[in-house]
């Protein structure tokens, strides 16, 4: 029997159907890629980079939220990245009433945007015209500006309004088609409803599968889900209700890090800052710490917290290996970053004794490690939790981007196409390329001197300098001296009970080791103003004076009561601060952490030390 020819009404009224369809998807794909576009500092136009304004990523809850903070009245410019028709979200804190105000440029025309006083914060959402090339961001005072943004509009009323026309010109056909017409279009009709419900299901399936999979997702998900600033689990880490955050045992991974803490933190610009790549293997032994395999016998345990586990750089150029290295005997790294005092003496009671080694050297950071005893005696009464802070994070993504769906997509594509590796210089490289060069002694955070023919860079780390603004008499009455004494001398009763010698090794921060450069090479104006960079708004005035004075009061301190104590004592401050007066960097630029170089010499002083001994 030959099928029915389908009649000229039923082929428009399909051809129309297929039509509205394809109108509907594009309406659908309009709002999938709704886009947002953050305002990043280093994306500002040539003269906000000259400011001293910083950038930080805090980690707020389970997402990253980023922040631009201007420590003075200052006008921020960013060109707008797309001409489409955007509203422009942020959120603006300030210590005190300040003003602020938010302008479109247009060639030579200036057009303001919103204007108020943030006090303490104040919540903007405005639209912003197509035609708009610059965005003026400007405040008369200290302020933050937090996740400024902008999201461009659906733009669907072209495709609506094609729509209705598709659906009114269906309707006054219908009216006129056979029976047999209308019965043919509403097979077609459930056709497509049918599958477009299918395929909805599986993909709403599939997004509430891989969110119930959490941290259990594969990894390269969680990496899409990490750009996008969701906290996703760092495989180096783990948290413990006896240490807190602790490195993972059997971790074999890599670490790679462009900019120090100090730039990461927003205490100073990434401009100013060498930004150059260092990569290298990172894994943990079976208890959890810095070594190749956990030894069932060594001569030396090194304890201590970032400055012992060394994580920027490689492992055999941390000081417990090079003192192997140097000495020839087996050293067992047991260091940390975050731990304090207490949890040290933890290490030292859980790992270390067991193993009865013949020496056990802490190595005590001046920086915080008074503070960290604090930190971590408010975590065990249950009165502070860990604070971290976020990461770099996407600056552009479509509303397509945060589904679970298109991550999975995103992730197996990169399997299967490969990714490229990013660019890395070599050590040679890096030393070729060197840090970039300041125009002036102090630039924004970045100190510039020119030390026997060679130019020094480097930045201080603000919470360690404001350690030099503490006399002894205040040191020896913080919560924190104490709590240090005291597991000190625990570390050592424990030491001395297992038949090891328990050393003290005094590590000192930045501004110790630099201070007195410092002091030769600027005017005293010149050290004022770039102290108050570094230090204005803490409570206290720019005392010149008093920081000389209080320097080196933690050495002394540190020293008298490991005399007192009978402790082996050994500061490290003097040869650091000699290769610094020589014209070479001992610490990273922008880092608070030791170099190569720096780390090379802790361990051949301390070397020199126990041999002597």
């Amino acid at each position: 029997m030959a099928s029915r020819r389908a009649s000229p009404r039923s082929l428009v009224l399909r051809l129309l159907f297929a039509i509205e369809l394809i109108v509907l998807l594009l309406v659908a794909r309009q709002w999938a890629y709704v886009t947002t576009y953050r305002l990043y500092l280093d994306r500002a136009t040539d003269a906000a980079r000259l400011s001293g304004a910083t950038q930080v990523f805090e980690l707020n809850g389970h997402r990253v939220s980023p922040h631009i903070t201007m420590r003075e009245p200052e006008r921020l410019a960013f060109r707008s990245p797309t001409n489409a028709e955007v509203t422009l979200n942020a959120e603006v804190q300030a210590l005190t009433a300040v003003r602020y105000t938010i302008a479109g440029r247009t060639g030579d025309r200036r057009v303001i945007l919103a204007a108020g006083t943030a006090e303490p914060h104040a919540l903007i959402a405005q639209a912003v015209p197509r035609d708009t090339d610059v965005l003026e961001f400007e405040s008369d005072g200290a302020a933050t500006w937090i996740d400024p943004r902008l999201v461009r509009g659906m733009h669907v009323v072209p495709h609506l309004t094609v729509l209705l026309l598709l659906v009114g010109l269906s309707w006054m056909l219908i009216v006129r088609a056979s029976e047999d017409d209308r019965s043919a279009l509403r097979r077609a009709w459930f056709k497509a409803a049918a599958l477009t419900v299918a395929a909805g299901t599986a993909l709403v399936s599939c997004e509430v599968v891989l969110r119930a999979l959490g941290d259990h997702a594969p990894a390269g998900l969680l990496a899409l889900r990490h750009d996008l600033g969701e906290a996703t689990p760092d495989e180096r880490w783990e948290d413990t209700p006896r240490y807190g955050r602790r490195l993972r045992a059997l971790v074999n991974a890599e670490n790679a890090w462009q900019y120090g803490d100090i730039v990461r933190m927003g205490f100073v610009p990434a401009a100013v800052g060498p930004g150059v790549w260092h990569r290298f293997p990172f894994r943990t032994d079976a208890e959890g710490f810095r070594n190749m395999t956990a030894r069932d016998q060594f001569d030396i345990a090194a304890l201590g917290d970032s400055f012992t586990d060394a994580l920027t750089v490689p492992a055999q150029a941390s000081w417990p290996a090079r003192l192997e290295q140097r000495l020839g005997v087996r050293v067992q790294n047991y260091g940390n970053a975050g731990f304090g005092p207490q949890q040290e003496l933890l290490v030292l009671q859980d790992f270390v004794i067991r193993h009865r080694p013949r020496r056990v050297v802490l190595a005590y950071f001046a920086g915080n490690d008074i503070f960290d005893a604090e930190r971590f005696d408010r975590r065990q009464r249950g009165s502070a939790a860990d604070q971290t802070l976020g990461w770099p994070i996407k600056n552009v993504y479509s509303r397509a981007d945060t589904w679970f769906v298109t991550s999975a997509f995103a992730a197996s594509a990169g399997w299967v196409a490969g990714r490229p590796q990013p660019f890395v210089l070599s050590a040679e490289e890096h030393a070729a390329e060197g840090p970039i060069r300041a125009r002036r002694p102090f630039d924004r955070g970045l100190f510039s001197v020119e030390v026997n023919g060679r130019l020094l860079q480097w930045a201080f780390m603000p919470p360690y300098l404001n350690t030099m603004n503490f006399s002894e008499r205040e040191l020896r009455g913080r919560t924190g001296w104490t709590l240090t004494r005291d597991a000190i001398s625990k570390m050592n009763e424990a030491s001395r009970a297992a038949g090891a010698e328990f050393v003290v090794m005094f590590l000192p921060f930045k501004s110790q080791v630099y201070w007195p450069l410092l002091e030769r090479s600027l005017s005293p104006e010149e050290l004022h103003r770039a102290l108050a960079f570094y230090l204005e708004g803490n409570g206290r005035p720019i005392d010149v004076e008093l920081m000389r004075r209080n320097r080196l009061v933690q050495n002394a301190l540190l020293r008298d009561f490991c005399a007192q104590a009978g402790i082996p004592f050994f500061d490290t401050t003097p040869v650091l601060q000699t290769r610094v007066d020589s014209g070479e960097n001992v610490y990273f630029p922008d880092e608070s952490h030791l170099n190569e170089t720096g780390q090379a010499l802790v361990a051949d002083a301390l070397a020199r030390f126990l041999e002597a001994r």
